[in-house]
């Protein structure tokens, strides 16, 4: 167990959860309205964090999923609940980890790959950092502030 990759999955966390936390204060309507922004909408880019989270959480279980088929949330309750249900799952597979550890997985189109498990939560924190950041474009697009996510605040809390 590396405490380093268990504090960058809380990080991950902790930022999630301040996304939608945030978009439980705004009007219900503004997590399905429809943009142009490289996503349809602040619902697509949480079901895309959601499903790639569900996507890296199998492969270091041991298996390879075929595709990545975002989350279809009607709410931000939903998202919340499943993102909930999936963070706990994930964290837990963490603490028993070897970040040492290599896993081998096939991506969606189906090439081998071999990282270690620090390297694929590693990732996994980045994508939802940059997909996080598409949020808060959606969000300001439609006349919201975003939410601070940075992960020095995460640390200086």
């Amino acid at each position: 167990m590396n405490p380093n990759m268990i504090r960058l999955y809380d990080y991950h966390c902790w930022a999630n959860g301040k996304v939608l936390d945030h978009l439980r204060t705004l009007p219900e309507e503004v997590f399905r309205k429809e943009v142009e922004l490289g996503f349809r909408s602040v619902a697509d880019v949480i079901g895309h964090i959601a499903a790639a989270d569900e996507v890296w959480l199998t492969r270091l279980q041991g298996s390879s999923p075929a595709g990545l088929v975002s989350k279809a949330f009607a709410s931000v309750e939903e998202a919340g609940d499943w993102m909930a249900r999936t963070e706990s799952q994930f964290r837990e597979w963490i603490v028993s980890a070897d970040d040492d550890r290599f896993v081998t997985y096939r991506n969606t189109k189906g090439t081998e790959f071999r990282n270690t498990a620090a390297e694929i939560v590693q990732h996994l924190v980045n994508h939802g950092t940059y997909h996080r950041g598409n949020v808060t474009t959606i969000l300001r697009f439609l006349g919201h502030p975003g939410v601070q996510t940075d992960y020095i605040a995460f640390v200086r809390r």
